[in-house]
């Protein structure tokens, strides 16, 4: 599905992502792991357009996407929810999900319908809604509450479901258990598992990569901008270098 064939991105003088390559094929979560600094995030961020690489080439199927500005990858079915979540906080939970579905539309429609009228007319957004209703019960019951006054696990689930609103393929997440507690993090952890087991595939940056490697079908391991250690889970949960660098303890 997605490839990164020898990434390169810089910011300024500085080089942050030093030919990275990596897969995520149909249905898999791939998780990411790496100390602050190794160019994870970046490397989020020139998949879906933000930081355009150097040299190197990103291909969605075989399509060649490096290059594309962010609203064309959100169109091809890429859905990014950044570190921070980035919810509009004197919106209502509503609205934020009205948002998400922008790509949904078209100009023509937003003019002339107004944009929650057109919204509501439309058959695949409203299916969408009555899905991530069903994944959140809790931004039903919240719909007209103003969603900066939501819990930071909601403000998660949130934005989870305003990026679910655009009909991704598709979903990259930075960082999503961020300030949350622990039992958030691990139903946090669940939902993306719930949710590749419907058929999503996911590109998942998670600071605790022990409870990432337990959900994801792969992983990546990153320093200083370049790609270090691959493998399956079970693999790099058994890797002693892994485990002391990034688990937090050893094995044995």
């Amino acid at each position: 599905m997605l490839r990164v064939e020898k990434a390169t991105a810089a910011y300024g003088r500085v080089t942050v992502l030093r030919e990275v390559s990596l897969t995520v094929n149909d249905g898999e979560i791939v998780t990411l792991i790496g100390a602050n600094g190794a160019g994870k995030t970046t490397l989020l961020n020139s998949i879906v357009g933000v930081v355009p690489i150097k040299s190197g080439s990103i291909w969605l199927d075989d399509r060649q996407i490096s290059g594309l500005q962010p609203h064309r990858t959100v169109g091809l079915g890429i859905s990014y929810i950044p570190e921070g979540r980035q919810i509009f906080g004197s919106m209502s939970v509503m609205d934020n999900l009205t948002l998400g579905a922008y790509s949904q539309c078209s100009r023509n429609h937003l003019s002339t319908l107004g944009y929650i009228g057109w919204f509501l007319r439309r058959p695949d957004v409203r299916s969408n809604l009555d899905m991530v209703f069903n994944l959140f019960p809790v931004l039903r019951e919240r719909q007209r509450q103003q969603a900066g006054s939501l819990s930071g696990g909601e403000q998660q689930m949130l934005a989870i479901a305003r990026a679910l609103m655009s009909s991704p393929r598709m979903l990259l997440l930075d960082e999503p258990s961020l300030g949350l507690a622990p039992n958030l993090v691990k139903d946090i952890l669940r939902l993306l598992a719930r949710l590749r087991d419907e058929g999503f595939t996911i590109l998942l940056i998670e600071q605790d990569a022990a409870a990432a490697l337990k959900i994801a079908d792969r992983g990546y391991v990153m320093e200083r901008g370049r790609i270090v250690i691959e493998g399956s889970s079970r693999e790099l949960l058994g890797n002693d270098e892994v485990v002391q660098a990034y688990l937090g303890k050893t094995r044995g």
